[in-house]
């Protein structure tokens, strides 16, 4: 049911992405903060969705599970401008075919990131707990 409701909300933010981008061409600006404003909205939109709707974590602040999502998010980010970029001016696609390329391989690469860090127990938690569950081999 997460995962459903992730896409969901995914599809939805997606929506969002996709209508910001076209506006955003037309004004001239430059492929890279095109892709980028778009995307940061996008992504305002995704966490509030997913942390009050979706995974329902309130663990941790909402201050640490921001200060996460920005990680993974940045992540995302670098990864969709690599993709926009390369289909735009190496395999000469449109820019919102490269977009929705970008979100292709974003999809998966981002649930797992959220699932499990930003919505889970964190970056340090996370590490903290594969630690502790390594059995120690100098004995």
């Amino acid at each position: 049911m997460l995962l459903i409701r992730y896409v969901a909300i995914g599809g939805f933010v997606f929506c969002v992405d996709i209508a910001t981008f076209q506006a955003l061409l037309r004004t001239g600006l430059v492929l890279p903060a095109v892709t980028s404003l778009s995307f940061t909205l996008a992504m305002a939109t995704h966490f509030t969705l997913n942390r009050f709707l979706n995974f329902r974590n309130f663990e941790r602040t909402i201050v640490q599970q921001l200060g996460t999502y920005l990680i993974v998010a940045a992540v995302a980010l670098l990864i969709q401008n690599g993709a926009v970029l390369s289909g735009v001016y190496l395999l000469g696609w449109p820019p919102v075919l490269a977009k929705i390329a970008g979100i292709a391989i974003n999809v998966p690469l981002g649930f797992l990131g959220h699932r499990y860090l930003t919505f889970g127990h964190g970056i340090a938690g996370t590490l903290r707990r594969r630690r502790t569950s390594v059995p120690d081999s100098s004995r």
